[in-house]
């Protein structure tokens, strides 16, 4: 009974961490920046996309471990649009990703410079 509650407990924990997470990824670009984080071409990547400033530290292990991380997408206005699933892996290029509206396939999609994307909508 215990180990159900508690993974009762957990579960819930988690539901709302993941709904609060967006929301605290959520602010625009300027304030990214502002913070430390990778932008742009200053960090190889096209107009309106961010990494925190951990992953772009470490960007250079991470793609040689051909690992996953995510990226930020904010509009022209620097407001924040959606978060994508990120990797270097090339593996991932056709794996199933059913919430990436931007993917006509449904798949996993070679974005730039060897990284390829999954989009998870925020709104």
């Amino acid at each position: 009974m215990i180990k159900h509650r508690l993974a009762m407990v957990l579960t819930v924990a988690s539901m709302v961490l993941g709904a609060t997470a967006t929301a605290a990824l959520a602010s625009d670009q300027s304030t990214k920046d502002d913070n430390g984080w990778g932008c742009a071409a200053e960090v190889g990547l096209p107009d309106g996309h961010c990494i925190s400033p951990g992953t772009w530290k470490n960007l250079a292990r991470t793609a040689e471990n051909g690992g996953t991380f995510q990226l930020l997408v904010f509009d022209a206005n620097g407001d924040f649009v959606t978060a994508e699933l990120a990797t270097f892996d090339a593996d991932a290029d056709g794996r199933p990703c059913p919430h990436d509206d931007g993917a006509t396939d449904g798949t996993f999609w070679h974005f730039a410079n060897g990284i390829y994307v999954c989009h998870h909508r925020s709104h």
